[in-house]
């Protein structure tokens, strides 16, 4: 009896096992028919895609299934096996930005989809990718704020932005103040506009090389001042967590010992508060150092004054190819040229209405969103040309 009833759990079990492998076989063999529809809502003005291919890899398998999106359609489809996929979507954009066309990547990803039953849906939310994306200006407070009367010129700030979808590193970035004015053209002799940016006043951020680790969407803050404004000024803004603090004269700096201080390799950058100058953002060449680059970079000029007089100027120029990003800036009533390369901005824009404008205080200048980044953060407009790319007189995104 005993060998009797071992032989009928034996049969059991063999039956057991037989119908599991015969399911689990014929899970593996079932099939999806999988639709794909491409979410591009967060991609804003006119675009056309082409050569946007998504691969389906079985996360068990490794097995990977092609699709491609055909040109026109929102939908992609392939048939696949059961199983957990991950989907990845690459593709070519060709974007019209006010008139200008830009050629960029879109990609999109989704992990952990379950495909079990004869139909599956799911969807890809699309974000642009530059391969050439860097840091860009992204916002420039310049007016300071005032109390009564009596105006703040320590409260202002620089905002750079990690535009792309990479970690970059701050350490080494230069910013620099031009010497011209936007609301004064003259015939600078000898010219060297669309070789190089005129200035005397760069500051560069410190580090070795990866000690400012600045994340995809991230901003970098350089301050006039880094302390909390808002104690003795409650219209203007807590500046005691940037990071970085232009270093200034005892008299006009209040030192934060906790944010480090800029380098100052010519002057020291004091921003212009009613906007007549512009910006560049850039890196000086791998071997460059800031002894060499002054010695090699010197630059004298000179100029017709209003009274007839011959004036000679000794400045400094940046190389154009050195300039990652440029914004020239000016007033709405007033402006006379820009003092950059059209290589570099084309454009230009303004916090004040007209020159020595009273009401210009307490507003920025701040870069647009055109579409989104792989972590969601923005993706923000650079057509170089500042009149395009940025919003005027705007409150800063600092200010409370």
């Amino acid at each position: 009896m005993k060998n009797i009833a071992m032989m009928k759990w034996l049969f059991v079990g063999l039956l057991f096992i037989s119908l599991t492998s015969c399911m689990k076989d014929e899970f593996l063999e079932s099939r999806s028919d999988m639709y794909m529809v491409i979410d591009h809502s967060k991609i804003q003005g006119e675009f056309s895609l082409s050569n946007v291919n998504i691969q389906l890899q079985e996360v068990n398998t490794q097995v990977t299934t092609a699709a491609t999106l055909v040109t026109g359609a929102d939908t992609a489809k392939a048939n696949v096996t059961y199983g957990t996929y991950t989907a990845t979507l690459e593709g070519d954009i060709k974007l019209t930005i006010d008139g200008e066309e830009k050629n960029m990547k879109v990609k999109a990803r989704q992990s952990n989809i379950v495909v079990n039953s004869e139909s599956t849906t799911i969807t890809l939310e699309m974000f642009l990718s530059d391969p050439a994306a860097n840091f860009v200006i992204k916002e420039l407070f310049f007016t300071g704020t005032v109390n009564g009367t009596t105006q703040n010129n320590g409260d202002k700030y620089i905002l750079l932005y990690n535009n792309s979808n990479d970690t970059l590193y701050a350490d080494g970035l230069f910013v620099a103040q031009s010497t011209f004015l936007t609301i004064t053209k003259r015939a600078y002799t000898p010219d060297v506009m669309n070789e190089a940016f005129t200035t005397d006043q760069i500051l560069m951020v410190p580090g070795t090389g990866k000690q400012h680790p600045v994340a995809p969407g991230g901003n970098y803050v350089i301050a006039t001042n880094a302390i909390d404004h808002t104690k003795d000024w409650p219209n203007s803004l807590d500046l005691s967590t940037a990071d970085l603090e232009i270093e200034m004269s005892n008299t006009a700096n209040i030192d934060n010992p906790a944010v480090p201080n800029a380098i100052n390799i010519a002057g020291s950058l004091f921003m212009h508060n009613q906007g007549y100058t512009s910006y560049v953002m850039g890196r000086f060449p791998e071997g460059m150092t800031t002894e060499k680059y002054l010695e090699e970079n010197k630059y004298s000029y000179t100029y017709i004054a209003a009274n007839g007089a011959v004036m000679t100027q000794h400045k400094f120029k940046i190389p154009n190819n050195y300039v990652i990003d440029a914004v020239n800036l000016s007033v709405k009533t007033g402006f006379e040229w820009i003092v950059t390369a059209p290589e570099l901005d084309m454009g230009w824009t303004y916090a004040g209405l007209m020159k020595v404008d009273k009401d210009r205080y307490g507003k920025a200048v701040r870069r647009k969103e055109f579409g989104s980044l792989e972590n969601g953060k923005p993706l923000l407009k650079d057509t170089n040309n500042s009149t395009v790319d940025f919003d005027p007189a705007v409150k800063p995104s600092l200010m409370k």
